[in-house]
């Protein structure tokens, strides 16, 4: 079970069931009160048994408690039904929309797995269950690499259940990691190592069709994790949008429209841009976040395939006009991937206007052996788009933290933001922590 998109008033949970339990049935209610049945699911083989039930109506900012079983027949009875491990979870839905509330949640990024007891997930997973705990999480977003499909590397075309299987080992095969899934509503985004590393739709490969590659990825990567998302943009789309009180968060899609090559180079398609940007728009005057799985703000030195890359500074500078243009303030960007965490922001000054700051959160790996150390980035530096914006990045070092697999503990009050990043493999006391307005 997983616990997906929890609203004010409906929650989506993700159930897996098998050929000896193809019907899930799910009981919930409020405080742990399990007297309320959902319909049950009948969930199919081609989708590996994998399935989503919404409850609806239910009441905002209340306790809920949910209990999977799986049966062979509509009709089956609870006592012949089966129940698996963390056959019960437990979610508290979000107050109304625009709701003045504060929020508490955990972001991360970069689960390595497959590479046996030096890569064993469940120590992190523990430590990030115990924080949800002491912190009242509201929700965790998991901003990319949620399996490492291709470590180690794969030898030969790949098929739909080795897809499948890597999440099995990286969720179902860690006790940790799955009962951590059950305990608070979870927003997943991928990145390239759900389905190869560095991944575009013009990707040099050697192994096989990179068309068939992502088709199989991308099945798998909806089995186990989009369904359970907020399915705002119709059935194609991965990004989506979703609001926790007067907090709205965005989270982009940066790996599935790619293009590195020139012309053409873009992160994500001229539609879910302007999905982007109708979003800024109606939010302009709310503090609101931005997931995207590679960093925006950071200036990273041999970019690559990162936002400051020169295939992708075109439409990241587009991006950036568009918020100077529109003057969209209160801005936070969240990230993973680099194996690291900081905190940056970047000053956005207007051809005619005054400048303003948007802020970037990092957060990872949750469970990796290589880290990324300072000198990869450009601690400051100042650019210009060809429309006349001028844009200062900078890092700010006394944050930056390296040493250690970590997660990031966000607090928001008001204008106030918090973070403190936490060590995950160890319980440690906090390694980095600092407090800022978000204006």
């Amino acid at each position: 079970m997983i616990i997906g998109h929890v609203s004010y008033d409906r929650a989506r949970i993700w159930v897996r069931g098998s050929s000896k339990g193809p019907v899930a049935f799910l009981s919930y209610g409020l405080d742990g009160d399990l007297t309320q049945e959902a319909e049950p699911l009948l969930l199919e083989e081609r989708h590996a048994y994998t399935g989503v039930i919404t409850l609806e109506g239910l009441e905002a900012a209340k306790r809920y408690t949910c209990a999977v079983s799986f049966g062979q027949a509509f009709d089956d009875t609870p006592a012949v039904r089966l129940y698996p491990r963390y056959n019960t979870g437990t979610f508290k839905t979000a107050p109304p929309e625009g709701a003045e509330v504060e929020l508490n949640f955990i972001f991360g990024s970069c689960n390595l797995h497959s590479l046996g007891i030096v890569s064993a997930p469940g120590p992190a997973y523990e430590r990030i269950g115990e924080l949800a705990q002491e912190k009242n999480a509201d929700f965790m977003i998991h901003c990319g690499d949620q399996i490492y499909y291709d470590v180690p590397i794969p030898a030969v075309s790949p098929d739909i259940d080795q897809y499948r299987n890597k999440y099995l080992d990286a969720w179902g095969d860690s006790t940790p990691t799955a009962a951590l899934l059950t305990q608070l509503p979870h927003y997943m985004i991928l990145d390239d190592h759900e389905i190869v590393d560095d991944f575009s739709n013009d990707k040099d490969i050697r192994i096989g069709s990179l068309d068939y590659i992502k088709t199989v990825a991308l099945k798998a990567y909806r089995e186990f994790q989009h369904i359970h998302n907020p399915q705002v943009y119709g059935n194609d789309a991965l990004y989506y949008n979703f609001a926790f009180g007067r907090y709205p968060f965005f989270v982009m899609d940066i790996r599935t429209e790619r293009y590195q090559k020139a012309p053409g180079a873009q992160m994500m398609g001229q539609q879910q841009l302007n999905h982007f940007f109708e979003w800024l728009q109606t939010h302009r005057d709310a503090i609101k976040f931005v997931v995207t799985s590679g960093p925006f703000v950071g200036e990273v030195r041999n970019s690559g395939d990162k936002w400051s890359s020169e295939a992708f500074r075109p439409q990241r500078e587009q991006i950036i006009d568009f918020i100077a243009q529109n003057h969209i303030s209160k801005l936070v960007f969240l990230t993973g991937d680099r194996h690291n965490a900081y905190y940056a922001t970047m000053a956005i000054t207007p051809p005619d206007g005054d400048s303003f700051i948007i802020h970037e959160l990092m957060s990872s790996p949750i469970n990796q052996l290589s880290k990324r150390s300072l000198h990869h980035y450009h601690t400051e530096l100042e650019s210009k788009t060809q429309n006349g914006t001028t844009y200062k990045c900078e890092i700010d070092v006394d944050t930056y933290y390296a040493t250690h697999s970590n997660v990031m503990c966000v607090h928001v009050s008001g204008s106030i933001l918090s973070f403190e990043i936490y060590r995950t493999k160890k319980k440690k006391p906090t390694r980095r922590s600092k407090t800022f307005e978000v204006t």
